[in-house]
């Protein structure tokens, strides 16, 4: 049924079939928010802590259709891995009723946003910050079904659609900023109002793709059976669970470095997440790639295949975020000049450019993660989340006291990141041993 990728046979060269087209697509999703920041910073300081302080909210709001997408891909893999292809029509239709009931719960919460953001602490950037937020939580299906249908369709092998169109996409930021920003005197709302208007676009088209019947999986409400939303939460709701504990936890770190550094310390925190997020973009595709081949593997049983492929992208992984960080400490300079974040000491610019060393150290986790996704036990990685989020306050706030300058924050996100990077290992070598005896039991068990 799935003509794109052969997922079974060949895991390794199904792997890069499918991932190749998703280096582009994440480095232009990681371009897509470089860009908004990056015109932004050309304004003035004040709109640029004002959007650092609201990104957590907009991140919160773009992972629930990336949740949503991950849990219905995870199920449509293993359905596809067993040829189950009719249940595999069922599932992404409840992933769009989800997406729908969750995309107004999110529209009815503008009247609340005031009282979100005196919650988060943001009464310095409150007008400017509601500005930004506001038609983005109005418009919240452009991005929930952007990113919901992205992911399903990667789980038919279908990685090079959503690619050409997420280029599109940034392309179409890139030109609209500057206009509505400068030219149309927007100011930050510009920003949403451009992002809304290229985003919608990909939402529309992804829709349109999946009506026109271009789709491997069509989108008929005839299959429609209830019962299976509970098997998409297993894997939906850890992953954003996981992402909202990550926006917690940036809301604590923006606290503390606030209280060290002032204003300074966010727009440095915010910009290294940035720049950041190029430097993990081919890990990125390749985690996507991951979930997905590594959902059909485990839905045909093939453990020993899936434990080879998880190692094969480990070591490819470490070996990427070497490299990139290697490259990026010879063009720092440049890098954190792009947003106007100049006239601060230079031993703040190295805590920052520590932060982003930390890249090499997380892959472990981020791979093992997507792991769990495609074999359908998130819920583990939802735990570790929770711990190693606790482990890392709990060492901002010991350390706070005594280390200044925002070395707290780095130091308990550099520990926390080598530290569960190691249980994660561990805990997935531990559940693929475990899966592989209880087909050897089921299989002596029939015979």
């Amino acid at each position: 049924m799935v003509k794109n990728v052969d997922f079974i046979s060949d895991p390794k060269k199904a792997f890069w079939q499918f991932t190749s087209p998703l280096l582009l697509l994440t480095l232009f999703e990681a371009g897509y928010s470089f860009v908004d920041v990056f015109w932004v910073s050309q304004m003035d300081h004040q709109s640029f802590f004002a959007i650092g302080v609201a990104v957590p909210l907009v991140t919160l709001i773009m992972s629930f259709g990336k949740s949503i997408g991950v849990g219905t891909n995870s199920i449509m893999s293993r359905e596809i891995g067993q040829n189950k292809i009719i249940d595999s029509y069922n599932s992404i239709l409840h992933g769009i009723v989800v997406c729908l009931v969750i995309g107004f719960v999110v529209m009815i919460s503008t009247f609340f946003l005031k009282y979100i953001l005196i919650y988060m602490g943001a009464t310095s950037s409150m007008e400017l910050s509601m500005q930004y937020l506001t038609p983005i939580f109005l418009c919240p299906f452009v991005f929930i079904f952007s990113n919901f249908f992205a992911n399903t369709l990667h789980a038919e092998g279908n990685s090079k659609i959503p690619t050409r169109l997420f280029i599109l996409t940034n392309v179409l930021n890139l030109i609209l900023d500057p206009i509505f920003i400068f030219v149309l005197g927007w100011g930050v709302s510009g920003v949403s109002y451009a992002t809304i208007l290229s985003s919608g676009i990909t939402a529309v088209y992804l829709l349109y793709w999946y009506l026109s019947g271009k789709s491997e999986i069509p989108i008929n409400f005839k299959y429609f059976k209830p019962g299976i939303v509970y098997d998409i939460f297993i894997v939906a709701l850890p992953n954003f669970l996981t992402d909202s504990l990550w926006c917690i936890s940036m809301l604590f770190f923006n606290k503390i470095l606030i209280e060290q550094l002032g204003q300074i310390g966010v727009l440095l925190y915010s910009t290294a997440s940035r720049i950041e997020s190029i430097l993990i973009s081919p890990q990125k595709a390749c985690g996507r790639g991951l979930l997905s081949v590594s959902g059909h593997l485990y839905g045909a049983h093939k453990i020993d295949e899936l434990e080879g492929l998880y190692h094969y992208v480990l070591k490819i992984t470490m070996l990427m975020a070497l490299v990139s960080t290697i490259v990026f400490f010879f063009v720092r300079e440049y890098g954190f000049a792009l947003f106007s974040v100049t006239g601060v000491s230079e031993s703040i610019f190295y805590i920052a450019l520590a932060g982003i060393v930390i890249v090499p150290f997380n892959e472990i986790s981020v791979m093992s993660g997507k792991m769990l996704d495609g074999m359908g036990k998130s819920y583990h990685e939802l735990i570790l989340t929770i711990a190693v989020i606790i482990y890392e306050i709990g060492i901002v706030t010991v350390l706070a006291p005594i280390l200044k300058h925002g070395v707290c924050v780095l130091l308990a996100i550099l520990i926390g990141e080598v530290t569960f990077g190691i249980f994660y290992y561990v805990l997935l070598r531990h559940l693929l041993k475990k899966s592989r005896d209880d087909i050897v039991h089921n299989v002596n068990h029939h015979a």
